[in-house]
């Protein structure tokens, strides 16, 4: 069957348009249409099957913005010839097997047997759409070359059965065959040409000779080699040739058809790229500062009149909050002239023209609830570096020169100069709005309030520029999650604000959840490192009982405060239902917690720490303590629920000392000296200043010697308390004490301070090694923080090890020390012998 379109459809017949679509969705080949906008008109069922899109999901959709990896390669000039050309184009396997191979592996949503065989771009004129750009896509079994196999001396039997497609020997583009254990089987000779090395030095060799990196920073590629459900995304990661040079590649991988366990890899140098990528990002923020300083509105668009990018000024005049709205340009700027009449957009003239276009005389900007404005404006079209245009430039501003200075001196009153984001002024005039909003249309609104931490330290480590750059970064993030209806505001040094006009309060949880996950995300490089910080996240809800702007601030501030003081990346709900569930539950929870203190209804357990490897075997046995609560019935009740109160409303302190005195207790009357006990102190507990002396004289009234405690601090609470944790452990470990900071790894304290604090043991936080075994991530933090405490001289202790595999794993690494259900469940310190 032939299945090529005739050349008679260039100029489709109003009356036949219907039935050509009915025909062209059951052919055997992949159609689609895109309009002069890339919108796509037309996507067959043969097409929804290949990529994974149903037509309903693609319907009127950019096709750049469905696949933006195939923006400025031959697939769009091809496009682009057709729609505004009119000349047709038509690749194949024998000729052009590099641009196929790059639009399947793009493309395609899901395992192929078989390559592309043709594609195919053809101008066409539709009734009522236009000139529009058809695209076949047609599939052909490979041309395997296993039937008239090549003639190498050191060829195995098992590698005949290896041979690649044609197009592979062919192209030029480096690809290589590897199996599930990441073994190379073949490699064609673009890629032996890229490395350096030849296919007898490749084959059956690792893929991390050619990787280095693979198994830390290529993790998801190899678990695609594996044969996970990520293969045929892009990966990007270090490659190293046979002369030592290193390399950055994207590399692809999709399922070879020739051997069903097998992978074919695709790689590209994109070495230069990341160097052009690095002066695009410097040239873009010189942009943007320009952008943000000038007087008159700057608008960019695409090569299709999509809006990208508007200046403060721009969005001002135009009373729109997005500085990207994506949005056509003759939508978002409507032009007419003093009749009232439509003046056509000067960014498509220029675009059309391939010239600067400027306005008529008496041109007005007519914003929807604005007067209508006059303004002049400038279209100038850009071009790329092959002279084509690649969109355009439009510079507008108001003709009366007040209005102009007026405009941006309020922008400047409203406006945070670092970040661009709105001021406490402007937010508070926002909130005034949504109280209105609320009590006259019973609508519901939230302010976030968020508090950044770790940001002080950056300040002082890495300099003020940093400290700067890490807030601009953090407010373009803040602005992607906001909705245009939203505010996003810089109200404090390090305090944010985001202003969620109409959402429930289930909708502003999630967005607010969801805002917290994006935050813990958050980094950007600087130099040699990589900046992170942690945020604390306050909510107060608008709704009809809030009568003031400055109430809703403070609530919501207070609320911030409220999350900070449970811990790190936390987030409080500042609503009248949360508030009193959580004060019910804190009402019930204070007099259980001191009517255990006065009852003496506590318990301590322990847990055996023990050596991982025999090298690190002693006489001394070692335990961490555990309290316990016993309710009036004697039933046991865990930490996690009385804890969190007993923190955060300042009854830990009379826990932990209710703790060291039973444990002196049981040191005094069990005279083991084989015994050592490590006891948990909070950053409460810390921060008292009679703790020292009391712990002092502890061990002087009952003759315990200090080699046989040991005191846990965690990582969060020794920062957060760092100069009295300093002059508690010095003046302890005088005295003969260890000491260990517990749950390692889970805050974001810097290298500076660990180096500072004198503590012996390092405990790797639980959460890392509970699913090491199954991530590469975890299993690359429990190795990397153990490299590093032995680097300082510190021993390591593993938390929360469940099973065997765990345990083999860090004895490969080398960790010190292991604790958990594996190794013994927790038990009463009485019977202990």
């Amino acid at each position: 069957m032939n299945t090529d379109i005739p050349s008679s459809v260039k100029l489709v017949p109003a009356a036949d348009y219907e039935l050509l679509l009915a025909v062209l969705e059951h052919q055997e080949l992949g159609i689609m249409l895109l309009d002069a906008r890339l919108r796509i008109r037309f996507w067959n069922q043969w097409l929804a099957n290949w990529t994974g899109m149903p037509t309903m999901d693609v319907a009127d959709r950019a096709f750049d913005g469905l696949f933006p990896s195939l923006v400025g390669t031959a697939f769009a000039i091809a496009v682009d010839d057709a729609l505004f050309q009119g000349r047709d184009t038509r690749w194949d396997q024998q000729r052009d097997p590099d641009h196929l191979d790059s639009v399947e592996v793009l493309m395609s949503g899901g395992p192929r047997k078989m390559p592309l065989h043709r594609i195919q771009f053809t101008a066409v004129a539709i009734p009522d759409i236009g000139d529009c750009c058809l695209v076949q896509i047609d599939e052909a079994p490979f041309n395997s070359v296993a039937s008239a196999p090549v003639q190498r001396d050191t060829a195995s039997p098992q590698l005949e059965a290896e041979r690649c497609p044609a197009y592979m020997e062919t192209s030029r583009a480096p690809m290589l065959v590897v199996d599930n254990q990441s073994l190379i089987l073949h490699a064609n000779d673009a890629l032996q040409a890229l490395f350096g090395f030849s296919l007898e030095q490749l084959q059956n060799r690792p893929l991390r000779v050619l990787l280095p990196g693979l198994d830390a920073d290529g993790g998801d590629l190899r678990q695609a080699l594996e044969g996970s459900d990520a293969a045929e995304d892009v990966y990007v990661l270090e490659g190293a040739t046979a002369s030592g040079e290193s390399i950055t590649l994207s590399a692809t991988c999709f399922q070879s058809a020739a051997k069903r366990e097998g992978w074919v890899v695709l790689f590209r140098d994109v070495t230069l790229d990341s160097a052009n990528l690095e002066a695009l990002f410097h040239q873009r923020k010189l942009i943007s500062t320009v952008f943000s300083q000038v007087v008159d509105g700057i608008l960019l668009t695409d090569r299709h009149g999509l809006v990208e990018h508007l200046n403060p000024i721009g969005m001002e005049l135009l009373g729109f909050h997005d500085p990207q709205p994506s949005r056509y340009v003759d939508e978002l700027l409507p032009l007419v002239n003093e009749a009232g009449e439509a003046v056509e957009s000067p960014c498509l003239s220029a675009l059309a023209r391939g010239k600067a276009v400027s306005v008529p005389e008496n041109t007005l900007l007519k914003v929807p609830g604005q007067e209508p404005l006059q303004i002049v404006a400038t279209a100038t079209p850009l071009r790329n570096r092959l002279n084509d245009i690649s969109g355009t430039v439009l510079v507008f501003r108001s003709i009366s020169e007040a209005r102009r200075v007026s405009t941006r001196l309020t922008w400047q009153a409203t406006h945070d100069p670092l970040t661009q984001l709105a001021n406490r002024r402007l937010l508070e005039n926002e909130i005034l709005k949504s109280i209105d909003d609320a009590h006259s249309a019973e609508h519901t609104h939230t302010l976030l309030y968020i508090d950044l931490y770790n940001f002080s330290v950056i300040n002082d480590t890495c300099g003020h520029n940093a400290g700067d750059e890490l807030l601009c970064q953090f407010a373009r993030m803040l602005e992607k999650q906001a909705e245009p209806r939203d505010v996003v505001a810089r109200i404090g040094n390090d305090e944010f604000a985001l202003l969620l006009n109409q959402r429930t309060v289930e909708e502003s949880r999630e967005v607010a959840e969801q805002l917290l996950w994006q935050i813990k995300e958050f980094s950007f490089p600087w130099g040699e490192r990589r900046l992170k910080v942690g945020a604390s996240i306050g909510a107060k809800v608008i709704d009809r009982s809030t009568t003031s702007e400055i109430d809703v601030l403070v609530a919501a501030g207070t609320s911030c405060a409220t999350a900070k003081e449970s811990g790190r990346n936390r987030i409080h709900f500042n609503y009248r239902s949360v508030e009193v569930a959580q004060r019910q539950s804190v009402a019930e929870w204070i007099p259980i917690i001191t009517d255990a203190l006065e009852e003496d209804r506590f318990v301590l357990y322990c847990q055996p720490i023990v050596p991982v490897t025999e090298s690190r075997a002693s006489k001394v046995r070692h335990y961490e303590v555990l309290v316990r609560m016993v309710d009036r019935q004697g039933e046991i009740v865990p930490p996690g629920k009385f804890i969190p109160v007993a923190e955060h409303y300042g009854l830990i302190e009379d826990i932990d000392r209710w703790v060291l005195n039973r444990i002196f207790d049981h040191l005094q009357h069990h005279s083991n000296k084989e015994q050592r006990f490590a006891v948990n102190l909070s950053g409460n507990t810390i921060s008292d200043e009679g703790l020292k002396d009391f712990i002092v004289n502890k061990f002087k009234s009952t003759g315990v010697s200090p080699q046989r405690l040991q005191f846990e601090l965690t990582e969060t609470a020794a920062i957060r308390h760092f100069d009295r944790a300093m002059d508690f452990i010095n003046a302890l470990k005088d005295l003969g004490c260890y000491f260990s900071l517990d749950d390692f790894g889970s805050g974001l304290s810097s290298l500076g301070y660990l180096k500072e604090l004198p503590v012996d043991y390092l405990k790797i936080d639980g959460s890392f090694i509970r699913n090491m075994e199954l991530n590469e991530v975890d299993y690359s933090m429990v190795s990397t923080i153990n490299h590093l405490g032995h680097i300082m001289g510190i021993s390591t202790i593993a938390e929360c090890v469940e099973n065997s595999s765990q345990l083999s794993m860090l004895q490969e690494i080398g960790v010190d020390y292991a604790q958990g259900f594996l190794i013994a469940r927790p038990m009463p310190l009485d019977n202990l012998r």
